[in-house]
């Protein structure tokens, strides 16, 4: 079917079904070659918004769900020509998702045209249909194609750059395997245990950044100084942690992620997985213990670089350096960062306590280093940040970035 549409938009294109397996919607801006300009051009639930269009957040009146994308022509980008709208099922098939239907609204409300959506099976992502410029006016037509490979599929077919996973290097080979997980992007069902859940947003998060198929050393700094203890008293710390230990089960190459607890001195503990974050902090309190008193940055900043030096990879470490502020070893730190520059090392501060966080707010200031190898989020309460948001935050304004700027200096290859 392919239909004019009335007007120059904006338009909803709007989808319903009934309550049941849940479903995502997801938007595609394409070129005339049919294919997105770069990872902005998906609008989705962890990008809701791009030029012309609009990813609205899924209704649930009783008796029915409802997706929609508001399209507007006038505003997309240069050389975008269509907008595609595509589905994913989390668990299951379209063909247990009752009463699918699309059509597409104007801006007083009016359907103008209505998709057929009937006859799907074993398919989990679909694409719905594609609203599209033909000599100056609006059109409409359906798609109906499906894909058994969920959101990856969709992306692929809309040449978004998702890396294949490597296959294993040859025995002889000098290079060492390359241990990356597979990532999907298949959405765990509803009432999944919260690990699976932030999972699945990390690897949303890795393949929109086009870090799907890295792999990293990843290491967590606890600050554990006098100030964090209500931090510890009240689960914050714990919880901290447990938002952190998903993006080593993707990202490091053993999904292990090392842990240093810091505060006048460091204090390497024992590794954490998913399997072993329960209680974590509450096993290994002796070496929190041990670490307590003052909050002295550059010390574990300068065992974690010797660290990487005594044990080198192949693979670049991002060290997630927890701290509740009081930072004042300013020149310290900046030299450490500036010296450490050179090497394949990403230091993401974050902060938790709505505290005075002192030099890292003052990262931008950094001068000499061969790339920036330093970012700073004020998260403050941990709690109130949505998964989704964090870990967006975390790979797209910081470590993406600098995979490519060290890249380009030689520091990466």
């Amino acid at each position: 079917m392919n239909a004019g549409l009335a007007g120059s938009g904006p338009y909803t294109v709007v989808v319903t079904h009934e309550p049941g397996p849940e479903v995502d919607l997801t938007g595609f801006a394409l070129t005339a070659a049919g294919t997105v300009t770069g990872d902005e051009g998906m609008c989705f639930y962890n990008q809701p918004q791009l030029p012309g269009l609009r990813w609205l957040p899924t209704e649930s009146p009783p008796g029915a769900t409802r997706h929609g994308l508001v399209v507007d022509p006038s505003g997309w980008a240069p050389g975008i020509v269509r907008t595609r709208i595509g589905l994913t099922v989390a668990d299951g098939t379209f063909g247990a998702v009752r009463g699918l239907a699309a059509a597409v609204h104007d801006a007083s409300g009016a359907e103008l045209a209505r998709l057929d959506l009937s006859g799907l099976g074993p398919q989990n992502a679909l694409i719905v249909g594609e609203v599209y410029l033909r000599d100056g006016a609006v059109k409409v037509r359906c798609v109906g194609e499906g894909f058994t490979d969920g959101l990856r599929g969709l992306a692929l077919d809309a040449g978004v750059a998702v890396e294949e996973e490597e296959p294993p290097a040859p025995a002889a080979a000098a290079a060492p395997e390359n241990k990356a997980r597979a990532i999907s992007l298949v959405k765990p069902p509803a009432g999944a245990p919260p690990v699976d859940l932030r999972k699945h947003e990390v690897a949303v998060a890795l393949v929109k950044n086009r870090l799907d198929g890295r792999t990293f050393r990843v290491v967590l700094a606890i600050d554990c100084s006098g100030s964090t203890k209500h931090l510890f008293r009240s689960g914050v710390m714990q919880r901290s942690l447990e938002r952190m230990v998903p993006i080593a089960e993707l990202l490091d190459d053993n999904g292990e992620l090392e842990v240093w607890f810091f505060g006048d001195f460091p204090v390497r503990s024992q590794p954490v997985t998913v399997r072993t974050m329960q209680d974590y902090l509450e096993r290994n309190a002796a070496d929190k213990k041990r670490a307590e008193g003052g909050n002295y940055e550059p010390r574990v900043m300068k065992e974690i670089v010797d660290w990487t030096r005594a044990e080198p990879s192949p693979y670049p470490t991002l060290v997630l350096f927890w701290s509740d502020g009081g930072v004042h070893a300013e020149k310290k730190i900046f030299e450490t960062l500036v010296k450490s520059s050179s090497l394949p090392v990403y230091w993401m501060f974050l902060g938790l306590g709505r505290a005075d966080y002192g030099a890292l707010a003052r990262l931008d200031n950094v001068r000499g280093g061969v790339v920036d190898n330093a970012g700073f989020i004020p998260i403050d309460d941990i709690d109130a940040v949505a998964d989704r948001d964090l870990y967006g935050w975390i790979f797209g304004n910081f470590v993406s970035p600098w995979v490519a700027a060290a890249t380009t200096a030689g520091v990466l290859r």
